[in-house]
């Protein structure tokens, strides 16, 4: 429940002059186009003077390396964007055509078989990807402790109503042997897996964007965060969709992503 406000990032032309110089050096820049849907970076589509398109990252929060490494982890798994240039706080990607989930919210089914393929990359431990490989334990108690730490913030307590607060806290002590058990597991969470950072194109899935938040973890995050995206009478088509991707869910599945 992080303030998810966002300040845009400008940029320098020139910042990017050695990846134009590589690409051909005839080439300019013809049209940039400010992508508002990411949140913790700021993104644009660049044209160039031969119609070619990239997108630039300015960091603010990840780093080049972290999409790097991720990004190369996952290609062959999920499609992805190509690193093909990097600096000291930017990035160019190679630009993934198709259209947002959230405008072709049919196609759910091919969002949840990609979040399985996803989940079956596996770590060794729970906690922080580090651009080396290894995993780093969460700063925040796992689970139980995230969720404390963030019902205790004035802000989010400010959101909610006293009645609804007494009603979380209960619920956490309630399935708290279950947030235990989701708290061990290790694998691969996008970690902000809606439907803006999905791709369609021609019905299936062309690209998962905006990795800032994955982790090591619980594959049922990504799985609430999509259920939190999509109408109810459209959980069936998760349910088949994970299924499809190869993911053997219990009959508690849906408790457990809520």
């Amino acid at each position: 429940m992080e303030d998810r406000r966002h300040s845009y990032q400008s940029f320098d032309p020139e910042l990017i002059s050695p990846f134009l110089q590589s690409v051909g050096a005839h080439l300019t820049i013809h049209t940039v186009e400010l992508c508002t849907t990411g949140r913790s970076n700021t993104n644009y589509k660049l044209t160039l003077s031969d119609d070619s398109t990239y997108i630039l990252r300015l960091y603010a929060q990840s780093k080049p390396e972290q999409d790097a490494y991720i990004l190369n982890l996952v290609k062959d798994v999920v499609p992805v964007p190509e690193l093909l240039a990097q600096g000291p706080r930017w990035a160019i990607l190679s630009f993934l055509p198709g259209k947002l989930l959230s405008d072709c919210p049919e196609d759910v089914d091919k969002a949840a078989t990609a979040l399985a393929h996803i989940a079956a990359i596996q770590f060794k431990a729970p906690g922080q990807l580090q651009t080396d490989g290894l995993i780093t334990p969460f700063g925040f108690g796992g689970l139980p402790g995230y969720i404390s730490r963030q019902l205790d913030r004035s802000e989010v307590q400010s959101w909610l109503s006293l009645d609804t607060l007494k009603q979380l806290q209960q619920l956490q002590r309630q399935d708290a042997s279950l947030l235990q058990e989701l708290d061990a597991e290790t694998y691969l969470v996008h970690g902000d897996f809606n439907p803006t950072n999905i791709l369609i194109q021609n019905g299936q899935v062309s690209g998962i964007l905006d990795w800032d938040y994955c982790h090591s973890g619980t594959p049922y995050m990504d799985i609430g965060n999509l259920l939190r995206h999509t109408p109810s009478h459209q959980y069936q088509q998760i349910k088949v969709g994970l299924e499809h991707g190869g993911m053997a869910l219990p009959v508690d599945w849906q408790q457990r992503a809520e």
